[in-house]
């Protein structure tokens, strides 16, 4: 891959390593992500990427990432390589819209994030996962992530848009398994008359965009027809109404719910995920979180009333997120001149971070390739809270970081509480960064538990 060397290319910096001649690090990137990325945080603060004609920079070191994020969060807005084909398959909605559009989209959005409203979803997050187990049998194998994902796509449309229905729903979620995969190897291989091509994956990439808009635009219209509907795209309707910025526009709106919509189920999902795969490999977390539900809900589904004396199930969770990110490699673009690491990059510099590779700092997180709950048993010094990212930080920080716990913690109650996972008979799980990063050829299967009656208190025994 030739890279031209534009102002825009800072002298002195590094070269990341698995750069291979005229591909540059799309293929490491596509091939052993994860591997890589942890290569590249052994080397340099800031490192230089091959992935297209633009210069582009790895930031690694945590001091600096903060930086971007929190310090100088004004010298650098969404930008880049992934946040371009993010934009064309989510529009410009909150996760993809510069600071100035962000301000005016997170203010009108916040009121449906807050506790309050967070407790409100409850019931629908604990009918939904209750549904799922129950549709279970002993001995069943399981393609774990598709039904994670499934059961989060029907409590996002119950909870935040009740305009899409279960069909459309699982349509949505079909579709933005093609478009994510596509969009992240469009960003990291960025040859866009390969792209043109009327190749089988590019006819499929192009008739997915095409379903999940038709989707999204049917949510809003039927949202701006009924008067009386409920949910945060009603209320982001009523709210712009009345907002001096004017109200959305149908574009807008729409962007919003393919913004929800992967944020609020792709995350969870995967994070969900991954987290019983790392049980099938850890027997004695696995105990120990069956007791703590176990003597705690005594059968019952997690709750907000619950949470509090749950400490292990959320360290469990904390830890998974930090072992496997889903969201594991973001970016931003200099607004402004900025200084990172001794080197002077120019406004427009693009620059990638790593929430997998912070996780992994063997400085803030010792051992840092053991799953180890006990980590989040105590209270997490500077160091910790800086490094561990898995909703970013900062300004721009998940709007729906408090509902994603709350709703996981409430499918893994329901599932841990009635069912024992253990990896099916030939089963070979491998990480997939595409866009998010998730557990291919995840199935497990199913042994049932043997779950105390509602209000008992005693612990289980193993299935």
């Amino acid at each position: 891959m030739q890279e031209v060397d534009t102002p825009s290319t800072v002298k002195g910096v590094p070269l990341a390593p698995g750069d291979i001649p005229l591909l540059g690090h799309g293929p490491r990137l596509l091939r052993d992500p994860l591997d890589w990325l942890q290569e590249c945080g052994r080397a340099e603060p800031v490192l230089r990427l091959r992935l297209g004609p633009r210069p582009a920079y790895l930031v690694c070191c945590r001091e600096l990432v903060h930086d971007m994020l929190v310090g100088r969060v004004n010298s650098f807005d969404k930008g880049g390589s992934l946040l371009d084909r993010a934009r064309d398959l989510l529009g410009n909605g909150l996760v993809t819209a510069g600071h100035t559009d962000h301000r005016r989209q997170r203010r009108l959005m916040q009121p449906a994030f807050t506790p309050a409203r967070t407790d409100s979803y409850d019931e629908v997050i604990r009918e939904e996962s209750a549904a799922l187990t129950r549709r279970w049998r002993a001995g069943q194998e399981i393609d774990v992530l598709p039904e994670l994902t499934s059961v989060t796509a029907k409590i996002l449309g119950r909870t935040l848009l009740p305009t899409i229905d279960d069909r459309d729903a699982d349509h949505l979620s079909d579709c933005f398994q093609i478009l994510l995969a596509g969009s992240f190897m469009r960003a990291a291989m960025p040859f866009t008359w390969i792209h043109r091509l009327p190749t089988p994956a590019n006819r499929r990439y192009n008739r997915a965009w095409a379903g999940a808009w038709a989707v999204a635009d049917q949510a809003v219209a039927k949202a701006r027809a009924q008067s009386t509907s409920s949910g945060l795209l009603h209320a982001l309707i009523t709210a712009g109404e009345a907002d001096p910025e004017g109200a959305f526009s149908d574009e807008e709106l729409r962007d919003q719910v393919t913004t929800l919509f992967i944020a609020g189920t792709e995350t969870t999902a995967g994070t969900l995920a991954w987290l019983f795969h790392l049980l099938t490999l850890h027997p004695y977390v696995t105990k120990r979180l069956h007791r703590e539900l176990d003597e705690v809900l005594g059968g019952r589904l997690a709750g907000p009333d619950t949470f509090p004396r749950l400490p292990y199930t959320r360290a469990v969770l904390l830890e998974t997120m930090r072992v496997y990110p889903v969201v594991a490699l973001l970016t931003r673009a200099s607004s402004t001149d900025v200084d990172l690491g001794g080197h002077l990059f120019p406004t427009g510099t693009d620059f990638f971070f790593s929430a997998y590779l912070l996780h992994h700092d063997p400085t803030v997180f010792p051992d840092p390739d053991r799953f180890d709950p006990d980590r989040w048993t105590s209270p997490a010094g500077p160091a910790v809270r800086r490094a561990f990212i898995p909703f970013g930080a900062g300004k721009r920080k998940c709007i729906g970081d408090s509902l994603a716990l709350t709703q996981a913690t409430v499918i893994l109650s329901a599932i841990a509480s009635r069912w024992h996972l253990t990896p099916a008979p030939g089963s070979h799980v491998r990480p997939r960064l595409r866009g998010t990063l998730t557990p291919a050829g995840l199935r497990l299967v199913t042994q049932a538990r043997h779950s105390p009656r509602a209000g008992c208190g005693t612990p289980s025994q193993e299935g």
